[in-house]
């Protein structure tokens, strides 16, 4: 039984407001956050229909975020952060890497829950498939509306 809904960061709950820029956004913000007179929310965006869609999922699942780098931890959005998900871990912290399926076992005792029990949503397939190797049902996000039929199939 699914008990736990597991989210990436970059690029499922929060965007590039430059829509053409692919790169990664931890680097990114990392890079313009040098700048005096950098404002984060002039270059990054959170998901809002995202975040309201969770809101049918709170009380009901564990709501969580693992991901990699530090991006997640602005102060500019922590409160909308911190109002939809009960964790945010990032794979440094847990001295672990996305890209070994031992780091989501670590995550899911971390959360105390166990791999069947969760379903991770991320953008990068590789780390789809990594999680999976570690028994981790999951979803490559696309789009919210990709999201809602995935979710609901493994929910039903």
């Amino acid at each position: 039984m699914i008990t736990t809904l597991v989210f990436d960061f970059s690029r499922v709950v929060l965007f590039p407001k430059d829509v053409s820029y692919k790169g990664e956004l931890n680097p990114l913000h990392k890079r313009l956050s040098q700048s005096s007179d950098y404002n984060f929310l002039e270059h990054f965006e959170l998901n809002d229909p995202l975040l309201r869609y969770l809101q049918e999922f709170k009380g009901k699942y564990g709501l969580y975020i693992f991901t990699s780098g530090s991006i997640q931890d602005a102060l500019e959005i922590r409160p909308q952060l911190e109002a939809v998900f009960e964790g945010i871990y990032s794979a440094e912290e847990l001295g672990v890497r996305k890209r070994d399926p031992h780091s989501y076992l670590h995550f899911a005792k971390a959360i105390g829950r166990k791999p069947e029990e969760m379903v991770f949503i991320d953008d990068t397939l590789a780390n789809v498939e990594t999680a999976r190797k570690a028994g981790i049902q999951s979803i490559c996000y696309v789009s919210l509306e990709q999201l809602k039929a995935d979710l609901g199939a493994l929910l039903s």
